[in-house]
C-alpha cells in the first residue's frame, strides 16, 4: 500500500513578495521572478499601495522617466537589477508593515525624515534599497 504525503502546513510567501503579487516561496522561485523581470504594472501596483507617485518610485530605484515609459511602451519586462531594486522597496515596506501592524502607519514612518537616517526617509536612506552581496 502507497502513502501519500500531506503537508500540513503552507509554505508562507517570502517577504516582499506578496505586495508584488508574486507566488514565490523559494529563493530560487524569486530569483526566477527578478532575473524574468517584473512588469511595469508591478511598479505602477506598488507605488499606489504606498502612496508614492509613480516619479518618487522611479527615484527610490533609481530609473529614469523616459526608460521607465519606453518599457511600458514596448511591452517589455523591467531588467534584473530594476526588479531587484523594486523586490527590495517591497521587503522594505512589508516590513514596516508588519512591525507597525497597520500600513498606513507604516508608509508615513517610511515618508518622512528621520536624524537616525541622516534627516532623510528611510526610504531614501542609501542601505535601504541596498542589494545584499552575497
Amino acid at each position: 500500500m502507497t502513502q501519500t504525503f500531506s503537508p500540513t502546513r503552507t509554505v508562507p510567501a517570502l517577504p516582499g513578495t506578496s505586495l508584488l503579487g508574486l507566488k514565490a516561496t523559494t529563493l530560487l522561485d524569486l530569483g526566477d521572478a527578478v532575473h524574468a523581470g517584473f512588469k511595469p504594472t508591478t511598479l505602477q501596483r506598488l507605488a499606489q499601495h504606498i502612496g508614492l507617485s509613480i516619479g518618487e518610485t522611479l527615484a527610490l530605484i533609481g530609473l529614469s522617466d523616459s526608460t521607465y515609459h519606453s518599457y511600458r511602451r514596448n511591452g517589455r519586462a523591467l531588467s534584473p537589477d530594476v526588479s531587484t531594486h523594486l523586490y527590495q522597496l517591497a521587503r522594505v515596506t512589508e516590513a514596516a508593515e508588519a512591525y507597525f501592524e497597520n500600513a498606513q502607519a507604516a508608509h508615513a514612518w517610511l515618508q518622512t525624515a528621520r536624524p537616525t537616517f541622516g534627516h532623510r526617509t528611510p526610504f531614501s536612506s542609501p542601505s535601504c534599497l541596498e542589494v545584499p552581496s552575497t
